[in-house]
């Protein structure tokens, strides 16, 4: 039989027998709530972290303010939150320990877009430019990765299979690719420039380098 049971968060999970199957989520406070893969954990824009089954709760993310945006990762390992000073961490999954601050305070970003790839490996925040940044979650530490600005702010980002392309939509572009792999990258150069350059472009604007295929 299917229910909806309701916490005193306004955090609405449909069930079917004692298994969660599926979610809508509304709340009293800003921004959503987040809920685990499993479908057993549900973070508040508190950082509570509520257990389903049973209602109980308990404080996470500590240090953190609001939260307008977090997601887990597909695999189960991860959390990352972003606040409402704009600051984006990275947690463990039960959100008791700060991996890493992957983006310092930024009043320009006020609500990103967050999404891991499927394995986990990969974070993508969106920025109100349009750009959007990834990170490797193996080397939280490392600079993410800045993709080209689009045409304003992202509605909506997500990885394809094997984390080989991000998709990112805005407002006036309804879709745009970006290569994550260096092949796939350079592969879609190629393709746009419609090949690589030949031995007399070469010489022309290399004369001192020698000649190779580039594509």
């Amino acid at each position: 039989m299917r229910t909806a049971v309701s916490t005193r968060d306004g955090i609405l999970v449909t069930r079917q027998g004692a298994h969660p199957v599926s979610h809508v989520v509304g709340r009293r406070s800003e921004g959503p709530a987040a809920i685990d893969p499993s479908g057993r954990t549900v973070v508040t824009a508190e950082g509570v972290l509520i257990d389903v089954a049973t209602g109980t709760r308990r404080q996470g993310l500590r240090g953190e303010d609001l939260l307008p945006t977090a997601v887990f990762s597909p695999d189960g390992r991860y959390l990352a939150a972003a606040d409402t000073q704009g600051r984006l961490t990275l947690w463990d999954a039960g959100a008791q320990h700060r991996i890493a601050v992957l983006a310092v305070a930024d009043s320009t970003v006020e609500r990103p877009a967050l999404a891991f790839s499927a394995d986990g490996s990969l974070l993508a925040e969106s920025r109100d430019d349009g750009s959007v940044r990834v990170w490797e979650t193996a080397s939280p530490r490392l600079e993410g990765t800045t993709l080209p600005a689009g045409d304003g702010p992202v509605l909506a980002i997500g990885f394809t299979p094997g984390a080989r392309e991000l998709h990112i939509a805005t407002a006036h572009l309804p879709l745009r690719t970006a290569q994550l792999t260096p092949d796939s990258a350079a592969a879609d150069v190629c393709a746009r420039a419609g090949g690589g350059a030949t031995r007399a472009e070469w010489h022309r604007y290399l004369p001192d380098v020698p000649y190779r295929q580039t594509c």
